[in-house]
């Protein structure tokens, strides 16, 4: 285990990254993402174990054979061809032993007093046959606290070597050692030269030299095997030791130990912030493409309401024509002339009142038809409204599929009203009330009026005419009674005029009564339908809306989280450099 504490400052650092790695592993479970959460739990186990050491590199690069040098004996298998398929975590131990771990790791240790306080992992070579074994090596890494990156010199610096560099520098930071295996390979000259190869490249990638030290593994393995001092010396594996056992004393490892795992959430904080990011501006996105959507349906209902208005100016026109008529008809046929002409015929006067004022548009038809056209209208225009709404949550689940690589979304079939629902029905049926307006009843109801005046005025008359008769009868003068035959005999002759008024007067106010209720029960009726099928749709996209809704709300609270965390890892950065 390693020794934590040498100074309280130290203590402190360490208990700070300890918390929060722990706060971070509880964030990214609430996340759900359990890669990160995984590796964070992985990099918290290990915090107070030795510094983690990763040897990585191309397979056939001497890895395994390098750290069979460091042991002076050969541990590890070891070959021209890929020999290492596990990551095998080397630390100190009386003895030498071995122990799977999983499928993928074991655990060696060897009696190595350097490896008192540094664990060496050596990794399955990259760009191997094998592709799961750079997997496994690029799984582990973000677990490194120090990686000593091994190439051969018989192919130093390799396309795979640069783009495994990238993530060691680009992604995780990590600090970085590079090693030139295989000099016994080559030339002091030779070596220089692939040297300054290594330097200049890496520096176009980084913008700094890294440190690179010369060696042969195989030369250290063997001078340390016969015990050849001067192979030893040759094969520089002595520098590597020093860097690596004694230039890296206990506050070096410690800093290391506290800056990697902070490192590490540095980078994967700022990557999780864009991702977040880009969430939201997505939310931002789809909430306002459904508030336009929603701003469509209303500007199409206000649309579809003031065109409904149209069909009730036609009511209107029906309803004034039908006065016009019924007008028409009491001036031509409601008088005395007229009624001694037609010799007082009841089935004459209803059939002229039938056939006159609704025999030619009837209203009870022309009403009909009118509902039949907003029906009509209202019908196609509910089409488009749901055409749009499927238009619109196609695009939805096309996006969705994309986003999740996922073919099973599958639409709902559109409930489109049609005109056999009971919308339609109740329309018609309220419509019936309006069957007041029937040509027989209302020319009943004139005839009474012709009937009753006609009866009135004999009745009038002949009280004039008698008390003329009577008074002429005895010949005697008399004012008083001349007077009031004129004024029954002008009575009489009044009564017509007076009772197709008051007639008039009475059918005007009902027809006016029913256009009106007819003309609010097509817009209330009307409006509901309408209002209706927006609700339906209203609901189907809104539950886009809040879907997205919820889901940015949820996404600002992971930001929040995120960057408290996030700015928690950068002051201990910043605390752990500055110490």
């Amino acid at each position: 285990m390693l020794e934590v504490a040498k100074s309280p400052e130290s203590q402190d650092n360490f208990q700070h990254v300890v918390s929060l790695l722990e706060d971070s592993k509880k964030f990214f479970y609430r996340l759900g993402d359990v890669e990160i959460e995984k590796k964070v739990s992985e990099m918290a186990e290990q915090i107070d174990e030795p510094l983690y050491m990763v040897i990585a590199g191309e397979y056939n690069s001497g890895k395994s054979s390098f750290v069979n040098a460091l042991c002076g004996k050969r541990i590890l298998r070891d070959g021209p061809i890929p020999s290492t398929n596990k990551i095998t975590l080397l630390s100190f131990g009386d003895e030498v032993s071995s122990e799977e771990v999983d499928d993928h790791q074991c655990r060696m240790t060897y009696p190595l007093e350097a490896l008192k306080d540094l664990t060496i992992v050596d990794t399955p070579g990259t760009n191997s046959i094998i592709a799961e074994h750079q997997l496994i090596t690029e799984g582990f890494i973000h677990r490194s606290e120090v990686v000593l990156f091994v190439t051969s010199a018989d192919h130093p610096f390799t396309e795979s070597e640069r783009v495994f560099l990238q993530l060691l520098k680009g992604k995780w930071d990590r600090k970085l050692l590079f090693v030139l295996n295989k000099i016994d390979l080559k030339t002091e000259e030779e070596q220089n030269e692939i040297v300054t190869f290594i330097e200049k490249n890496f520096y176009r990638l980084f913008g700094f030299e890294p440190k690179v030290i010369s060696m042969s593994s195989k030369d250290a393995f063997n001078a340390r095997a016969t015990g050849d001092a001067e192979l030893l010396q040759k094969s520089n594996i002595e520098t590597i030791e020093q860097f690596i056992f004694e230039k890296m004393d206990y506050e070096t490892k410690m800093d290391l130990k506290i800056l990697s795992p902070l490192k590490y959430l540095v980078n994967v904080f700022d990557g999780l912030n864009d991702a977040l990011s880009e969430k939201v501006s997505h939310c931002n996105s789809e909430i306002k493409s459904v508030e336009m959507f929603e701003k469509r349906l209303s500007n199409k209902k206000q649309d579809m309401t003031e065109y409904i208005n149209k069909y009730k100016i036609e009511t209107q026109s029906v309803f004034t024509r039908l006065k016009e008529k019924v007008d028409n008809f009491l001036n031509y046929y409601v008088n005395i002339r007229a009624i001694i002409t037609m010799k007082f015929a009841r089935e004459k006067f209803e059939g002229k009142f039938k056939r006159e004022v609704f025999g030619v548009a009837d209203p009870r038809t022309e009403l009909e038809r009118i509902i039949n056209d907003a029906l009509d209208y209202v019908d196609r225009n509910n089409e488009v409204l749901w055409d749009m709404a499927h238009d619109y949550i196609e695009s939805e689940i096309a996006l969705q599929r994309k986003i999740n690589n996922d073919d099973s979304v599958i639409r709902k079939d559109r409930p489109f009203l049609n005109r056999g629902t009971d919308k339609h029905i109740n329309i018609r049926e309220y419509a019936k009330q309006f069957q007041e307006l029937d040509g027989e009843l209302e020319g009943a109801k004139a005839y009474r009026v012709v009937q009753s005046g006609f009866i009135n005025f004999i009745i009038l008359e002949g009280l004039a005419i008698g008390i003329v008769i009577g008074l002429s009868t005895f010949f005697i003068p008399n004012t008083l009674g001349i007077v009031v035959a004129s004024i029954l005999a002008g009575i009489g002759f009044s009564l017509f005029p007076l009772k197709r008024k008051k007639y008039r007067s009475e059918f005007m106010q009902r027809v006016d009564a029913i256009c009106e209720r007819f003309n609010n029960m097509l817009q209330f009726e009307f409006e509901k339908i309408i209002d209706r099928v927006l609700e339906d749709i209203g609901n189907r996209i809104s539950s886009y809306r809040d879907n997205r809704w919820s889901e940015r709300e949820e996404v600002n609270r992971q930001i929040t989280d995120l960057k408290v965390l996030s700015e928690r890892t950068k002051n201990l950065i910043r605390k752990s450099c500055s110490q």
